[in-house]
């Protein structure tokens, strides 16, 4: 009995791991398409269009590329130049449409990645590590503060790494890894449960 209740429970944790992953992916791709799709979906009742799941994201997915496009040409650029003048003059709109706009540019305008490397930092204090992403160099502005070269490091929290620290710290105490980001993101979401397997274990093994 005592057998077959252990197999039972092991039966029940590999289903778990196999099936917990697929939950996750299309909770979260549900969650996306209940939230984007009734940004236009709502509205074609009235412009006499038939209401079908998934054609409001089909429209706005075509907007968000023909605004793409259109900004690319001169009439286009002349367009959004007076669109982002016009905010600018407003008091409280230019505040925050400068700054989401900074970090919507920042994040999705780049050729690189948004985190650079996987590091281990000293925090809260000496003899305490902790695992970081540096994601570039600090500003000249902090280095004459810091009085020398230094790194911006993004601190996660676990399990949630949308919460964290801003951390600008010597170039010469951040210890970059070999670890891959990936792998530090699944170290972090695991709480340090989904370990990385290093190149020399795998040999090993």
């Amino acid at each position: 009995m005592r057998a077959f209740l252990h197999r039972l429970r092991r039966y029940f944790v590999t289903g778990l791991i196999v099936i917990a992953p697929v939950g996750v992916t299309a909770y979260v791709l549900v969650w996306l398409f209940q939230r984007l799709d009734p940004i236009l979906g709502r509205f074609l009742p009235a412009l006499g269009v038939r209401q079908v799941p998934g054609l409001g994201l089909v429209a706005l997915t075509v907007i968000v590329v023909f605004i793409g496009w259109t900004s690319q040409v001169a009439l286009g650029r002349r367009l959004l130049y007076w669109w982002n003048t016009g905010l600018a003059k407003l008091p409280f709109a230019r505040r925050i449409y400068s700054t989401s706009s900074q970090i919507v540019q920042s994040v999705l305008d780049r050729e690189d990645r948004l985190f650079q490397h996987c590091t281990l930092i000293e925090f809260p204090g000496p003899g305490k590590w902790a695992l970081g992403f540096e994601t570039a160099p600090s500003p000249s502005e902090f280095e004459t503060v810091t009085g020398e070269p230094s790194v911006t490091v993004f601190l996660p929290t676990a399990p949630n790494p949308t919460s964290g620290y801003l951390l600008v710290l010597p170039r010469r105490s951040v210890h970059r890894l070999a670890m891959s980001v990936e792998d530090g993101l699944k170290l972090v979401l695991s709480v340090g449960a989904a370990t990385p397997t290093m190149p020399t274990e795998e040999a090993e093994r």
